[in-house]
């Protein structure tokens, strides 16, 4: 059945997204869900390895995992439910298939609101929780444990899969929602980051002094490994922080050019490469861990050698096994 048959098909709030004279720009909705193709593949497969070796890591602190654990599965779900939805949301716009553009778009837009959300209020849960590691120190440990961060990401996932229900009930109440939550994470990441800045700059001041005026001792030395530490986490997050940021601003500004100007069709092509933009963070982030989380890295080269090349392995344990039985043939003979 083509659209033509079916020109009473409701669909909601999607019609103001909807581009006018899509044929002349069909070429680059072709584009675009290329790129979203490669992307949900690159999402799916980083965000697996990636969960999996959160899983195996030992080295990360619990707390820490299970936050980056929640952030890696949002990413994973990008890229096996809201990107095909997209896909073939703009392909039904691209053909002008009006049911599919509705059915497809729906569960486009809910999905998508839910694990954008999502990474956002877990951005801003890292941020914060690198805040109370520097600022409680040694007393980190015992307030800010893995029973009660479990509770704030179950929190975060139970309160966006229900609010985002309220983008078919009332979506004007849900955007004047999103925008100020949008704003308040943002805000609160960036004062957390500048503060925990100047608070690290202020604490290596002091650590260069004590070393050049004191020997050193063992709770120093302890000192100076969690400082070390909790500046290395600090700075990885922040680049975290900041990939969101380049992924997410041209989308928002996007969005809110085309609520407060002309549409024109030029404008949501524009405005579909920027949510290709977004989605682009899901398959970004698990290059970021490996590249800047050492413990996660170490894992994930483990588990792509056993993926990769499982005979490599058979091959070395056989190696290593002849090599015990030949040493041990040599020692008897002596």
């Amino acid at each position: 059945m083509n659209s033509t048959s079916q020109p009473s098909v409701s669909c909601y709030y999607l019609d103001r997204f909807r581009a006018f004279h899509v044929k002349p720009l069909s070429t680059h909705y072709i584009v675009n869900v290329s790129l979203n193709g490669l992307l949900a593949l690159a999402a799916t497969l980083g965000n697996a390895v990636i969960l999996h070796a959160l899983r195996k890591s030992n080295a990360l602190r619990p707390p820490s995992r299970a936050l980056l654990y929640s952030l890696a599965a949002s990413d994973l779900l990008v890229g096996l439910l809201v990107q095909p939805f997209y896909m073939v949301y703009e392909t039904a716009q691209l053909i002008d298939h009006r049911e599919l553009y509705c059915v497809t778009g729906i569960g486009f837009h809910l999905s998508a609101n839910v694990f954008s959300a999502v990474s956002f209020l877990t951005i801003t849960a890292i941020a914060i929780d690198r805040l109370l590691a520097v600022q409680l120190g040694s007393a980190y440990q015992t307030r800010v444990t893995l029973r009660r961060v479990i509770i704030v990401i179950i929190a975060i996932w139970l309160l966006t899969s229900v609010w985002v229900f309220t983008w078919i009930t009332n979506i004007d109440a849900y955007e004047l929602f999103n925008i100020i939550a949008v704003n308040v994470s943002l805000l609160v990441c960036s004062c957390s980051y500048s503060w925990l800045w100047f608070k690290l700059r202020k604490l290596q001041k002091a650590m260069d002094r004590y070393k050049s005026a004191e020997t050193p001792s063992p709770s120093r030395a302890t000192s100076s490994r969690r400082f070390d530490a909790n500046k290395r986490s600090v700075k990885n997050m922040f680049y975290v922080y900041f990939l969101l940021l380049i992924c997410y601003v041209p989308y928002l500004t996007m969005f809110y050019v085309i609520h407060t100007t002309q549409r024109t069709a030029t404008k949501f092509v524009v405005l579909s490469y920027s949510i290709t933009l977004v989605f682009a963070n899901s398959a970004l982030n698990p290059f970021l861990y490996c590249w800047r989380i050492k413990e996660i890295r170490k894992e994930v080269i483990a588990t792509l050698k056993k993926i990769i090349c499982p005979s490599c392995m058979v091959v070395r344990l056989r190696g290593l096994k002849y090599k015990i039985i030949f040493q041990s043939s040599v020692q008897v003979e002596l």
